[in-house]
């Protein structure tokens, strides 16, 4: 598969939803990405490869139907999946890690803390506070602790909440 071909599946479903997701409308790679997440384990191994699409926007949504299947396979292609060019690749990749909810992928969020996009450190936070545990915890006081942008540390504070922690 080159960077921009579809993976084929065998499955005409599957893969007109799939090539829904590099489709010019917004709403049209929307609608696919939910279909696919529908659809379920069948569509992780496809997602996985278009992780590695030249087109962010299909890399973003393969993110999000990733994260919204949960399947465990999935973790690391996300885990690398942070250190796309594209902030909002990494911000949907760090929103799959939190939904399928590894503790594993408590450190490599802990990186993404001091990534330059704001919406990418506020996804992160959520992440943590899902997965919960006390590394997560520590890493989201840590981050309150030196994080600016108002919207970020709301993020944080609610992910503590999340996480179990009173009085944030």
């Amino acid at each position: 598969m080159t960077p921009n071909t579809l993976p084929e599946t065998g499955d005409d479903r599957l893969n007109l939803f799939l090539s829904r997701l590099s489709d010019p409308r917004k709403a049209v790679r929307a609608e696919a990405a939910s279909r696919l997440a529908a659809l379920g384990r069948p569509a992780v191994p496809a997602c996985i490869a278009l992780l590695q699409n030249d087109e962010w926007r299909v890399r973003y949504r393969a993110a999000e139907v990733l994260g919204l299947v949960g399947d465990g396979e999935a973790y690391a292609p996300l885990v690398a999946a942070l250190g796309d060019e594209k902030d909002h690749v990494r911000y949907m990749a760090a929103k799959g890690l939190g939904l399928i909810g590894d503790p594993r992928a408590v450190a490599h969020l802990g990186r993404m803390q001091h990534d330059e996009n704001e919406f990418v450190r506020r996804s992160t936070a959520s992440s943590l506070g899902k997965i919960g545990g006390e590394e997560a915890i520590g890493l989201l006081r840590a981050a309150l602790d030196v994080e600016e942008t108002d919207g970020v540390r709301a993020a944080i504070r609610a992910a503590l909440r999340e996480a179990g922690v009173d009085g944030v």
